[in-house]
Order: C-alpha cells, then sequence, then structure tokens
C-alpha cells in the first residue's frame, strides 16, 4: 500500500516520498498554472491522451494491496513501470472497505475525468514539462519528456493518510486540483513530480501472465 509523503521524510518499505521543495505554490483552482499558464491539467486531449495526474514516488513493497505482489518482481526485465494509483481509480472493494483488490466502477470515466485504473490495470503516456507547483528548474531537454512510459496499477494510494495527494472518491481532486494520481515505484531518470497524460492501454501478454501467478485477487 502506498503512504505518499512530503519531502525529507525516509519511509518504510512500501511508503511513498514526492519529493517537493519545502515551500510550494499551488496551481490556481481552474488547473493551470498562476504565472504563465502553459500546462491546462484537465485538458488531456491537448495532449494527445484521455486523463492528467499528478505523480509521486514511493519505495515499492513486496506485498501491494493488489493481490499481495511484489511490484519489483511484478516490472522485472520489462518496459513497464509499477504503480500505486490513487483510492478514487479503484473505489470498488468486494472485500469490504478500502483497500484490498480495488476495481474501478461506473463513477469513473470522462464524466468525473477520474481514469478507470483499478489493481492490475495498465496505461500508456507521457510526463509533461511541468510540476503542480512553483519553485526549481525544470529541465526542459531532459529525456524524460520523450519516453512512451508504460504503467501498471500495482497497489493503491489510498485517501487516508494520503489526503493531500490521493482523491477518495472518483470526481474528488487533491490538494492540487487533479482528480488522478499516480504514485511510481523506481521511476524515470529525472523524475520530478512532473503531471503524466495517459490513457488506460491493454497489459502486454507477458505481464498478464505474472499478474495471474502473483496476484491473489479473485482467489479467495
Amino acid at each position: 500500500m502506498s503512504l505518499a509523503r512530503l519531502p525529507l521524510v525516509m519511509t518504510a518499505l512500501g511508503a511513498a516520498m514526492s519529493r517537493l521543495p519545502c515551500a510550494v505554490a499551488r496551481l490556481g483552482s481552474n488547473g493551470t498554472s498562476s504565472d504563465d499558464g502553459t500546462v491546462v491539467i484537465d485538458d488531456a486531449a491537448a495532449h494527445g491522451h484521455e486523463y492528467i495526474s499528478t505523480t509521486t514516488v514511493y519505495a515499492g513493497t513486496q506485498h501491494t494491496a493488489c493481490g499481495g505482489m511484489d511490484t519489483t518482481e511484478l516490472v522485472k526485465d520489462t518496459d513497464y513501470y509499477a504503480v500505486a494509483s490513487a483510492q478514487s481509480m479503484q473505489y470498488v472493494f468486494k472485500k469490504g472497505d478500502c483497500c484490498w483488490c480495488g476495481e474501478s466502477g461506473p463513477k469513473c470515466g470522462t464524466e468525473t475525468g477520474t481514469a478507470p485504473l483499478g489493481c492490475m490495470t495498465c496505461a500508456k503516456g507521457r510526463f509533461l514539462k511541468k510540476r503542480p507547483y512553483h519553485g526549481g528548474e525544470v529541465k526542459s531537454d531532459s529525456k524524460i519528456f520523450d519516453l512512451e512510459v508504460n504503467i501498471v496499477v500495482a497497489d493503491i494510494c489510498p485517501h487516508g493518510g494520503n489526503e493531500v495527494w490521493c482523491p477518495k472518491s472518483p470526481g474528488d481532486k487533491n490538494e492540487y486540483d487533479a482528480v488522478n494520481h499516480l504514485d511510481f515505484v523506481s521511476p524515470p531518470e529525472d523524475f520530478d513530480n512532473y503531471y503524466f497524460a495517459f490513457t488506460p492501454a491493454p497489459c502486454s501478454e507477458e505481464l498478464q501472465g505474472r499478474i495471474a501467478k502473483m496476484s491473489m485477487c479473485g482467489k479467495w
């Protein structure tokens, strides 16, 4: 289970650590940068995708909420990055309350802007040259902005304890006015909390095979 945290807080295995500076300025409530307006975070189509999320990074875990998978072994030697998606993106829990084996539901989709990315679903996208706060240089020539990034949801970022980043229900926004959030395990080089534009996509056959072996979701 992912736990997004403020900077300089060292976390145990499976806990998240965002890389915010000590002082940050939020975006305007309309989702645009309040100084230059270069990124509109709720206009995913302008970036060639269906959804946009804020991002953080966490250490990963050997026992995720998506059926007890190991985040490292799941994507080892593939071109996928394991992520934890916000609770709002996988708010259906057949075993009861949050957070075991979350699935997306009918409230996710373009109407709410919340992406349907429950456990063991995949997407592809790219990082945008903008963070949800001001301060610090954006390396606009970084190779991270040229990558097509494949992700697989291996874990959850629950709202409880992660109120700043991870919305609870579809349509809810985080503290940076985004309805989606993804917590990356071992993200690409030069990652720095950049917005991520993405579209749900089928997982590869290899990854589907690994999920079937590793996840206990639906097995008990």
